[in-house]
């Protein structure tokens, strides 16, 4: 009886296929198509369509802040002083343009002093300087490392006392030994006939840095 059990179990009848009338709806597709990590279109406008227009703005910015003269515009030469009128005249309207640029008009000044070519153009950058210190605009004393200390030796009366009234301004506690190098020298060897004594106006800017707080060179 046993024997014959396990001779019924073991005959397994094969399974019947079957077969479905009617075709399957909405078949689903194949993985391989299916691309999950496919963006929306408009995150690829949107930085596109953003970014060249921030870029403008910066560059415009840019542009604004940057001080230069009108090109339309001739402004007068500088004169120097001679004996008969013992002071120097410059355009007062391309004075006014940088000091009420303010700021912005530190690069321009920096620049026309460092490409000056004569006496004259050294002198109405340092006059410019001066107008421009006299209405605390900042920045002007940071010119004396690399601008203003390159004229400490000028002989020239006109930039002695320009350069001196700039320094009387700045109060630059590195302005004093280069003053008082240039007192020495002009007392040393006198200038000849000038239209105006340099001396004045150094000893002057040399006795604000003596009285000017945190100072005191001597």
């Amino acid at each position: 009886m046993k024997i014959n059990a396990i001779n019924n179990f073991m005959t397994v009848k094969p399974l019947q296929k079957f077969a479905f009338k009617g075709e399957v709806q909405n078949p689903i597709a194949p993985i391989s198509k299916v691309n999950l990590n496919q963006p929306k279109a408009d995150v690829f406008e949107t930085k596109t369509e953003k970014e060249p227009v921030v870029k403008n703005e910066i560059a415009a910015e840019k542009k604004e802040d940057k001080f230069e003269l009108p090109k339309d515009r001739e402004f007068k030469k500088p004169v120097l002083a001679t004996n008969e009128k013992p002071y120097c005249q410059f355009d007062q309207e391309k004075v006014d343009l940088f000091v009420n640029a303010r700021e912005k008009a530190i690069p321009a000044l920096t620049e026309m002093l460092n490409n000056a070519k004569d006496e004259g153009e050294i002198c109405e950058g340092l006059y410019i300087a001066n107008a421009m210190a006299m209405e605390n605009v900042k920045g002007v004393d940071k010119m004396y490392y690399g601008t203003f200390s390159k004229f400490n030796e000028e002989k020239s009366p006109n930039v002695q006392s320009l350069l001196s009234g700039v320094y009387r301004r700045i109060l630059v506690p590195d302005t004093f030994g280069p003053l008082v190098k240039m007192l020495a020298n002009n007392i040393k060897e006198p200038h000849q006939n000038p239209p105006f004594d340099p001396n004045e106006s150094i000893g002057g800017a040399i006795l604000e840095l003596i009285k000017a707080p945190k100072i005191n060179p001597l």
